[in-house]
């Protein structure tokens, strides 16, 4: 360019104004700018998965380079892009670490406070709840809620004829034989008090049908005895029988206990009710309350149990029933409740239980009658004659 031109251009520019020259954006505007870019992205950041922060922080750069490109060629303004660059960056990738971090963590109390309760698929849905353990929790949340509580028939008599090896195998294999079932239909487990177990539906989670699940469960508790029985005999162990109460109603639920000791748990009235109905069940009954029967009587057939007073409940207005029968759905056949198949099953097993101690005992010339790990090693030929007893005749 010829040096007379170029005075030529000065001279136009100083003629035209300030409009003609280029100008940066006034420090103020960049840091509204900054500000607001910062704020978008970490409500957008806080509120979309990891994946979805991206795009929107890659489309929120687009768009605010495209829209200052835009500025600067019709007002003559040279915008600053590196700052607002940054803050869009920097604020996202602050934003989803701290949530990664918090999830973490909230994940692992997750699964710390419910892994015991709960089956790892329905752990694993917890894990992913928004508000972590606290939103779970709340402190108590009062809810509608079914408990399942079954115990063992006999068991304190029983056990004090076994050693306590015995009586820990026994007591572990009938756990887990009833912490499946239970996970099976999607409970929790409260606690286990000795034999006895304490479930419950639709906590922490919501179960439409909840009264249903429990109901179904028991069924399977009862219709797999001899599946336990025979896991029992296998290890030289005496048959079991049990009864089952389920009760629906109002309780409140969430993590309880001293400020040392917190468990997830369920109280009030409803819990006490199930309870004694489990206490007042015979062998392989299933007994439930008003509320419960209410929710499942297109599915289950039942008969009211007469002469079962439970103390601070009126008989006329409190009423108990015993389920009879099951359908899968309302157009189904019913199906019989397996309460005499597995008591049929029980007296079978009993009688072969019997016989294999008796002979156990006579192995040993022992008046007194062998049971569990010590009978199963006379019959294996493991053990030998205890001291000051004959052996067998030769």
């Amino acid at each position: 360019m010829a040096g007379l031109e170029i005075q030529a251009n000065v001279a136009q520019m100083m003629l035209a104004g300030p409009k003609a020259f280029l100008s940066a954006e006034p420090p103020l505007v960049v840091l509204l700018i900054i500000f607001a870019l910062g704020l978008f992205m970490a409500l957008v950041a806080a509120r979309l998965s990891v994946l979805w922060g991206l795009i929107a922080t890659a489309g929120a750069l687009a768009v605010f380079t495209f829209g200052m490109g835009g500025l600067a060629y019709f007002s003559n303004i040279v915008p600053d892009l590196f700052h607002p660059w940054m803050a869009l960056a920097l604020t996202y990738t602050g934003v989803t670490a701290y949530r990664v971090l918090y999830e973490d963590r909230e994940r692992r109390k997750v699964t710390t406070l419910f892994g015991q309760y709960l089956k790892p698929e329905i752990v694993a849905q917890l894990a992913k709840t928004r508000g972590g353990a606290d939103e779970i929790l709340r402190g108590g949340d009062r809810r509608d809620i079914t408990l399942l509580f079954i115990d063992i028939r006999g068991f304190t008599s029983m056990s004090e004829s076994m050693a306590a090896e015995d009586v820990t195998t026994l007591i572990q294999m009938y756990l887990d034989h009833m912490s499946d079932i239970i996970f099976t239909w999607d409970g929790t487990i409260d606690k286990y008090v000795g034999d006895e177990i304490m479930a419950l539906w639709n906590a922490p989670r919501d179960q439409e049908n909840h009264a249903l699940l429990a109901v179904r469960c028991a069924y399977d508790m009862i219709n797999r005895a001899p599946e336990l029985q025979q896991q029992l005999m296998a290890k030289g162990l005496p048959p079991i029988r049990w009864g089952i109460g389920v009760n629906t109603g109002p309780a409140v639920v969430g993590n309880m206990g001293s400020h040392s000791r917190l468990q997830y748990t369920a109280l009030g009235d409803t819990v006490n009710t199930a309870a004694r109905f489990c206490a007042n069940a015979p062998a392989y009954h299933l007994l439930i309350g008003q509320q419960t029967y209410d929710m499942c009587k297109d599915f289950i057939a039942v008969d009211l149990v007469p002469g079962v007073q439970l103390k601070g409940k009126s008989a006329e207005t409190f009423r108990i029933y015993q389920v009879t029968a099951i359908r899968e759905t309302t157009g189904s056949p019913w199906v019989q409740f397996p309460t005499d198949m597995a008591a049929d099953s029980h007296r079978q097993f009993t009688q072969q239980f019997t016989q294999k101690t008796i002979l156990a005992a006579g192995m040993l010339a022992s008046r007194d009658i062998l049971i569990g790990t010590e009978a199963e090693q006379v019959l294996a030929g493991q053990a030998a004659p205890a001291d000051g007893q004959d052996g067998p005749a030769g």
